[in-house]
């Protein structure tokens, strides 16, 4: 039995086959999904992954992992997704932000580049290596930084800021048109009306300084 077969890897999920003859009662120690087209889930070719019922439920793990990770597809707007391209990427910077800054200054340029684990020869263990090198979070924050600039200009380049501000119009015009109709049905005295253009606008600015 190959180190593969044998389920070499700990933590990675085992088959988990019941084995006969030799080593029966034990449980299969191969990788999950050994030798089938759903490597990584359910049942070994040996013990069942290949039957239709393990393939098509091996299928199906596998494409919950994808969209756990990757998600599904969805329709969008293209300037929408720009727009939330945006946003992910300002919010990504932030985060990074507040990690160069936990920094102590010397980790700036100074650090651990390199390590190796060592489980045999004469001295075991870790071998570090440290040289002069810009820490990986400053570069990931510089170039997180860099594509937000780049995204944020094809995003100006595309009208995304003019498209925001006529869908407010639009959106401040219908408001206004069911305002209108409401009061209208109200059949307020001269005294109410009166007193709409000032009561109406306070209330409108509580809603717009609320969201």
């Amino acid at each position: 039995m190959t180190a593969a077969e044998n389920g070499a890897g700990h933590g990675k999920p085992k088959c988990g086959g019941k084995r006969r003859g030799e080593g029966a009662g034990l449980t299969c120690t191969r990788p999950a999904g050994w030798g089938t087209d759903h490597p990584g889930t359910g049942r070994c070719k040996l013990h069942g992954g290949s039957t239709r019922t393990h393939v098509t439920a091996g299928r199906k793990a596998l494409a919950e992992k994808a969209v756990a990770a990757f998600g599904l597809p969805r329709e969008i707007d293209p300037r929408d997704a720009l727009l939330e391209e945006v946003y992910r990427t300002a919010g990504a910077v932030d985060w990074l932000h507040q990690q160069v800054q936990a920094l102590q200054a010397a980790e700036v340029v100074w650090g651990v580049t390199e390590e190796v684990t060592k489980d045999a020869g004469e001295f075991p263990g870790v071998d570090t290596t440290r040289s002069a090198e810009v820490n990986v979070w400053v570069r990931l924050y510089a170039q997180e930084r860099a594509h937000l600039v780049r995204v944020a200009k094809e995003a100006i380049g595309a009208g995304l800021e003019e498209r925001r501000v006529k869908l407010a119009e639009q959106q401040g015009a219908m408001l206004a048109g069911v305002i209108k109709a409401i009061l209208g049905d109200l059949e307020l005295t001269p005294e109410q009306q009166a007193r709409v253009p000032t009561v109406v606008p306070r209330h409108l600015r509580v809603v717009a300084g609320a969201g």
